[in-house]
Parts: C-alpha cells; sequence; structure tokens
C-alpha cells in the first residue's frame, strides 16, 4: 500500500474516532467550528505527511512539482471520501437529532418572519413561483425546501465537494512549501 494512502487511512480514522468519542462524551455536538477546524487539520496533515513519506520512498530530490501534487492528492481524495461518507452515516444514522434541531431552528426562525406581510411581499417578489400561492402554501414550500437541503445526502454531497476542493487547495500548497522551503537543498 502506498505511504500516502496509509495516511489518508490513518488521519481519517483517528478523525472518526474523536467524532464518536466526542458524541459519546456530549461535547462540541452543536458545534460545528471545532470539529470542522480538526477535519481541516486532519486533511492537512494527511496531505503532508503523504507526500513527506512518498517523497522520501521515491528520492527527495525526484519527481515534478505534478507528480507531487499527484502524490499528495492520494493522501487527500481517500481521507476526503472516508470522511464525507462517515458523516452521511452518522447525522443520518448515529446522531440525527443535530440535523433535526437545525430544521427546526430555521423553520421557527421562517415562521417568526412569515409573520411580517413585508416579508412575505418580499418573498413574492424574489421568487416569481410564491407570487400565485398563500403564506401556508409558501412556508411548506420552504419547508420541503429546507429539508432537501438538510438531508444527509446533501451533507454527503456537499461535504465531498469541499472536502475534494480543499485537497486540491492544499496539495497545491504543501508541494509549494516543500519544494520552496522544506526541500528546497534538495532541487536545484
Amino acid at each position: 500500500m502506498r505511504p500516502a494512502l496509509k495516511s489518508a487511512l490513518i488521519f481519517a480514522g483517528t478523525w472518526i474516532l474523536l467524532k464518536l468519542l466526542f458524541f459519546g462524551m456530549d461535547i462540541f455536538q452543536n458545534d460545528i467550528f471545532f470539529p470542522g477546524l480538526l477535519n481541516n487539520f486532519f486533511l492537512l496533515g494527511a496531505i503532508a505527511v503523504g507526500l513527506y513519506l512518498e517523497k522520501k520512498k521515491e528520492g527527495f530530490g525526484e519527481g515534478t512539482a505534478l507528480s507531487d501534487i499527484k502524490h499528495s492528492m492520494v493522501g487527500g481524495a481517500p481521507y476526503a471520501l472516508i470522511v464525507s461518507i462517515f458523516m452521511f452515516f452518522y447525522y443520518n444514522d448515529i446522531n440525527p437529532d443535530f440535523i433535526e434541531e437545525r430544521r427546526s431552528e430555521r423553520m421557527d426562525l421562517i415562521y417568526n418572519e412569515m409573520q411580517r406581510e413585508s416579508y412575505v411581499d418580499s418573498l413574492k417578489i424574489q421568487n416569481n413561483d410564491f407570487e400565485v400561492l398563500t403564506d401556508d402554501e409558501i412556508f411548506k414550500k420552504i419547508k420541503k425546501d429546507t429539508d432537501s437541503a438538510l438531508s444527509p445526502n446533501s451533507l454527503l454531497v456537499f461535504s465531498l465537494l469541499g472536502l475534494i476542493v480543499l485537497s486540491l487547495t492544499y496539495a497545491i500548497f504543501v508541494t509549494v512549501i516543500f519544494r520552496k522551503i522544506l526541500l528546497r537543498n534538495f532541487y536545484s
């Protein structure tokens, strides 16, 4: 198995274990900031450690910048896939209350806003489909859209897309750091 892939598996497994530990200890359950930062840090770690191990195996002065980005993505892409699939199962089966709380908060906010006639008028101006609907029908349509947007399926798609884009960005960033700063003496 390639060293970068091992790095991705280890970092993804560690993040999953931490997320389950947080769930078991009931900490950071309503906070997405700290677990999100940890996720980004572990993604960056998987890419950096994976690239370092690949360069160590290949030879520090060997290869091109594109091959280094490819090696980095071997660490980043599996991490993104594993973590996104875990997040789907986590929010679908392990902790569905989190999404349900977000839905109810959003719908309570919309309901309170819809008590003002000016808000409903602005919705009708912004969306032509709402012009012929009653307030209850508008609320039901917004609820349906919110339910689909806050579903675990949508979370899977958006987290996978976001983590893959972040992986590519980090891969380029880490490659530049390795080639221009950390391993500059190996490249002529």
